[in-house]
Formats: C-alpha cells, structure tokens, sequence
C-alpha cells in the first residue's frame, strides 16, 4: 500500500552515500545507458545507483555485470504487473540522504546536477530541476513559466490540472521523508506521489538544473495506456484518498484537457 517508507535507521552507524539514485528498468538497454552514464559522469558528491530490474530477459542484468562498479546495486525484481511496485522496490533499497528516482528514458545534463541538488536541500525537504523533453530527435524546454512552477509548488493539488514539474527525475528530496507510490494508479501516479512528497514541505527550485526525459519511445507507459479510462479510474481511488482538496482540479483536467487532447485526436 502507498505511504511513508519504512525505513532501518541502523544504517546510520554505516557509512551513507550522500545520493541514492534508483533506476527502474524494464528492458530499452540503449536507454539504461544513457541514464546509467549521466550519473556516473557526476563530481562532487558521492553516491549509489539503484538498478530495480523488472525486465523480462537477462540484458540488463548481463550489462550491469560487465560495469563491474561498485557504484552501482543491482536487483532483480518479480514484476506483478504494476510499474509502480518496482519503483517502491527502489526505493525500499535506498541508503542514501537524498533520493532521486529517475526513469530509464531520462538522464541529467549536468555533471554538477547532484552537488547543485545537495546544496538545495540543506535548506529545504524536496528540490526540483527543470526538465528538457526530446521528442523523435527534437529537443524543447517546458514552456510554463517559473510562476507556474511555484504556483504548483505551494499549492500541490494543482499539480492534478497541470504537471509543472516534469518526470520523477526532477524531484530529490530527504530519504526519511520518503513516499511510496501508489501501485493502484496508472495515469496519475506521478501526479499523485508529487502530491504527497510536496504537502507542508519546505521545497526548493535548484536553478542550473536540468534533467533530459525522452518521449516516443516503444517503452513509454502512457503509449500502452487507454488514458480516459486509466484516468477515470485512477481519479475514483485519488477522490476517495484526498477528497475535497483534489476533486475540483481533477474534474478539471478531464474538463479542460482531455477532452480537449481527444478533440484534437491527440488521445
């Protein structure tokens, strides 16, 4: 069930890894290693990469062997169906301070990108970055106004009419205030985890940094989706959870931008 993670704080008396960044996989090798070599490429902290494999072959798992970098902690995962249930399997394993959950279709631009984002939490709970989308080669930079972004920010049920943060990636926030995604989600998942991880936190806007997230791909979760119906369905069990705070902004999503997004055949 989403909520808090639970989490052994025996593992204070070990030497902690200032970032933990988990990578769920499932299968698009080429991608991984995009992501994979991003992470690497960092200076001025240490860190772990998580690698929760959910895939349904041996490729990644035959890659990650050959690295042979102790950086990185691979673990195969016995998929159930639901994305999100190996996305908490990642972060049931982190060890780190600070955590940045991060899909195998982004990767960060900047080799400070982690020391910028540990700079932003040593004065808040969550820092976000800006996100670059590549779409079929084609490169653009979010076109909401930092206004939006801090809007969405202080008030996180907005979150629910507008995405103004971007892909998992561009969130790094404090280990012990982690939370667990709701598996039973499909479109809003994200949306709904933002929701939870930014209510009453002290959030920080990390400027200079940036994560690419790759769309078009064969592996992307929203191609394989009937979003109407994901989205009918996922706003009965986020009603149900959160209630009045969310409900008007849900109705209108579907209201303003589905229906909308269909109009235009987009959906």
């Amino acid at each position: 069930m989403h909520g808090q993670l639970s989490l052994d704080y025996s593992e204070r008396r070990q030497t902690m890894k200032v970032f933990s960044i988990i990578i769920p996989t499932y299968n698009q090798l080429p991608l991984l290693k995009q992501a994979l070599d991003s992470v690497l490429h960092q200076q001025g902290v240490d860190f772990e990469i998580i690698i929760a494999d959910d895939s349904d072959n041996d490729e990644i798992a035959t890659y990650i062997d050959t690295l042979d970098n102790p950086t990185i902690r691979y673990f195969s995962h016995n998929s159930n169906g639901s994305a999100a249930d190996n996305w908490n399997y990642g972060l049931s394993k982190a060890k780190g301070n600070y955590v940045i959950l991060m899909h195998h279709d982004e990767a960060l631009t900047s080799s400070q990108h982690l020391s910028m984002m540990a700079e932003a939490l040593t004065k808040a709970d969550v820092a976000i970055a800006d996100v670059e989308v590549t779409d079929d080669g084609r490169k653009s930079s979010r076109w909401l106004s930092h206004f939006t972004k801090k809007w969405g920010i202080r008030h996180p049920e907005w979150l629910f009419l507008q995405n103004a943060i971007g892909p998992t990636a561009c969130i790094a926030f404090k280990r012990y205030q982690a939370e667990l995604f709701n598996p039973e989600l499909k479109w809003l998942v994200d949306i709904e985890w933002y929701y939870r991880l930014l209510k009453g936190k002290r959030v920080s806007i990390c400027k200079g940094c940036k994560v690419q997230s790759t769309h078009g791909h064969a592996g992307q979760i929203s191609k394989q989706l009937d979003i109407m119906q994901a989205f009918d369905q996922d706003r009965a069990i986020i009603t149900q959870i959160h209630g009045n705070d969310v409900r008007l902004m849900l109705w209108l999503y579907k209201l303003l931008v589905l229906r909308t997004k269909r109009l235009l055949r987009r959906i």
